[in-house]
């Protein structure tokens, strides 16, 4: 069992050294420490460790993309991680108030929630409510 130690180095190196600021860079991180720890363990030696953080890497960095899609889908009234502002729901149904100036009025209807939508007005890109 000297492999044990070296999986776990692996995967806490791994896991350490990915990008943690985003919620895809946390699940990279994760993703690899588990898969490094999980491939030194089933496999028994460094190679196998280095197989399962990368794919544990890849899973993760997926799962940590389709949940920071989810938060930015429902993030209403506010600016999602990306940086894409929200618009407003409006007492209209089917219409959102625009967060650029001069805040206007916009139809969105037959645009799906959380999908990216131009401003008519000032050509600048929010995110649908």
């Amino acid at each position: 069992m000297k492999t044990l130690p070296i999986a776990i180095l692996c995967g806490a190196t791994l896991a350490l050294t990915t990008g943690c600021d985003t919620t895809t860079g946390q699940g990279a991180g994760f993703g690899a420490g588990t898969g490094a720890i999980i491939g030194g363990i089933a496999g028994g030696d460094v190679r196998s460790a280095a197989i399962g953080a990368g794919a544990g890497a890849l899973a993760g960095a997926v799962v940590g993309t389709m949940v920071q899609n989810e938060r930015d889908r429902t993030a209403v009234g506010g600016t999602p991680a990306a940086g894409i502002p929200v618009a407003t729901p409006s007492q209209h149904r089917g219409f959102v108030v625009s967060p650029f100036r001069p805040n206007a009025l916009v139809d969105v209807r037959g645009i799906p929630r959380g999908a990216r939508v131009m401003d008519p007005q000032s050509r600048q890109i929010f995110i649908n409510p």
